[in-house]
């Protein structure tokens, strides 16, 4: 695997993801990851989701995760906290990296999250969105759960996640 400059934690490309609607990961592909997949352990999480043609030419507004109610615990996280960027050559790496300015909000709940963006940045068919949570709490019971991913609310993508 490799590591993500921007990020700091470790991610897989979502290659082949068509656009639009609810596209499930292939078992080789997952837009969600856990720095630390180990069970009751507080970590960071990475996202990503490459773009497909429904989200081209908008604008970069919405990046969102949805865990299993009552398995996992999302923590609140300052806009400093959570690092952003996009890869536009498809070799891997942020091309494109957004600070804490380009964050307008972060809302929160027990089992998901939703980061607000003013990044002023078009998305392109076959971008890859990076994005890192800092604050999430794996479930206390090791198995697998599924995590949905969506850009601008759009573009949503269901991951399989091993907790152990």
């Amino acid at each position: 695997m490799k590591r993500r400059t921007v990020l700091g934690g470790v991610a897989t490309a979502l290659a082949g993801c068509s656009s639009g609607g609810d596209n499930d990961a292939s078992d080789d592909v997952n837009p969600v990851e856990p720095a630390d997949n180990s069970a009751g352990e507080r970590t960071s999480q990475s996202l990503q989701l490459t773009v497909g043609e429904d989200l081209a030419d908008s604008g970069w507004q919405s990046v969102s995760a949805t865990y299993p109610r009552d398995r996992f615990t999302v923590q609140s996280a300052r806009h400093e906290e959570i690092g952003l960027g996009v890869d536009v050559s498809g070799d891997g790496n942020a091309d494109e990296e957004f600070g804490a300015s380009a964050i307008s909000g972060v809302n929160n709940n027990d089992f998901s999250f939703t980061i607000e963006l003013d990044t002023g940045y078009t998305l392109t068919d076959g971008d890859t969105v990076f994005v890192e949570y800092p604050a999430v709490d794996n479930p206390s019971e090791p198995g697998e759960y599924d995590v949905e991913v969506s850009v601008n609310e759009i573009q949503t993508a269901t991951a399989s996640i091993i907790i152990e």
